[in-house]
This record gives structure tokens, C-alpha cells and sequence, in this order.
């Protein structure tokens, strides 16, 4: 239960901080902001980040 909760608060704001960075980032390349891309991008960065954690501690289990 405590992996899953980590999992999930690890997805929530990583779905956050995609939201602030793409609106940041279409404001300074001056492009539309469409929220439904940069929450895309940003559940797929999370759970591609998750993986590689969970696998970095798998690897470095004692």
C-alpha cells in the first residue's frame, strides 16, 4: 500500500509540474497552451520516471 500511495503522489505532481513547465515554456516560445498535450506529456514523463525508479531499486536491493 505504501508503494502505491508513493506511485500515485509521484504521478499527481508530476502531472502539476508538466502543467506549470508547458504553460511556462508555450508562453516563452510564444505557442498556443493546450492543456490536454502538456497533461499527456507529462503523465507519460511520470510514469516512464516511475519505472526507472522502481527498476533502480530493484537493481540496488541489497
Amino acid at each position: 500500500m505504501k508503494t502505491i500511495a508513493a506511485n500515485l503522489t509521484t504521478l499527481f505532481w508530476g502531472i502539476v509540474y508538466g502543467e506549470v513547465i508547458g504553460y511556462i515554456g508555450s508562453a516563452l516560445v510564444q505557442a498556443t497552451f493546450t492543456k490536454t498535450i502538456a497533461i499527456q506529456v507529462a503523465i507519460v514523463g511520470a510514469i516512464i520516471a516511475l519505472v526507472g525508479i522502481n527498476l533502480f531499486k530493484l537493481v540496488m536491493k541489497p
